[in-house]
């Protein structure tokens, strides 16, 4: 089980990838293997990437869950669950995990070590100026319904807002995954690779982009050799969690398995 700093709460339960899982078909949010459409998980780890042909070949004995066209990223993180410095409400957390969400961190937004936290859909702030001076960010809910859906945080930072002060999808996306495991004293890369625990969120199939922050600078780009992991097209909405993933623990699941 995953313990949440401070409050001692899970983020649910449902099984225990306890033996070898391949996930294919997928898009990888990695920086280190971008063109991998298959991930192993085994003993709570991601124990390998890469081509899903290979995959088949060399892990032939792990189960297979047939996961075409959906994108595998790290999990949100709340960094402000609450607007002050109250435990999040434990009923609260399997509404979270079905969100992406795998880490809630009570506290109010504003500085906490030495990260800026932000509730970006009820109290914008100047994300490109702060960005800009280095300050690092990390974004929550300020326990708010209408916050519930982490995507929320990446479109109001990355897409409404002052025109000016916007900042790239991908910035925003940092912000409320790495961002929070920072504040939560977690050292994390902000993408997926070998060797990292096994947490991480299986988003249903969508249309998938670069994109630079607002209208000063647009950059698309669709070729993995740029290197830059696509995120959702947020213009078109906000993509459903199948399977969230905790240390190897499902804890949220509208996915099925296929055996291999």
């Amino acid at each position: 089980m995953s313990f949440l700093p401070g409050v001692h709460e899970t983020l649910g339960h449902v099984s225990t990838e306890s033996r070898s899982v391949l996930y294919t078909g997928i898009v990888l949010y990695s920086t280190d293997d971008p063109e991998a459409d298959a991930v192993l998980v085994s003993d709570g780890m991601i124990a390998w990437t890469g081509s899903q042909d290979t995959a088949r070949l060399i892990h032939d004995d792990a189960e297979v869950v047939d996961a075409t066209g959906c994108l595998l990223t790290p999990g949100f993180v709340d960094a402000a669950a609450t607007a002050d410095g109250s435990a999040p409400d434990p009923q609260g957390a399997a509404e979270a995990a079905a969100h992406g969400i795998v880490l809630r961190l009570p506290g109010p937004t504003g500085a906490r070590e030495g990260v800026r936290v932000v509730a970006p859909v009820s109290e914008p702030a100047d994300y490109l100026d702060l960005v800009t001076a280095g300050t690092p960010l990390a974004f929550g809910s300020a326990g708010r319904s209408e916050a519930a859906d982490p995507w929320s945080w990446v479109r109001a930072a990355a897409q409404q807002g002052q025109p000016r002060q916007r900042i790239s999808d991908r910035a925003a996306f940092l912000a409320a995954s790495r961002g929070g495991q920072r504040v939560a004293g977690h050292r994390h890369p902000g993408s997926l690779s070998t060797g990292l625990e096994a947490t991480f969120v299986v988003w249903e199939p969508w249309d998938l982009t670069v994109r630079g922050h607002g209208d000063l600078i647009e950059t698309w780009s669709t070729d993995p050799r740029s290197r830059t992991p696509l995120l959702p097209d947020l213009e078109q909405g906000a993509p459903r969690a199948l399977r969230t993933v905790i240390g190897g623990e499902i804890v949220h699941d509208r996915l099925g398995a296929t055996p291999a």
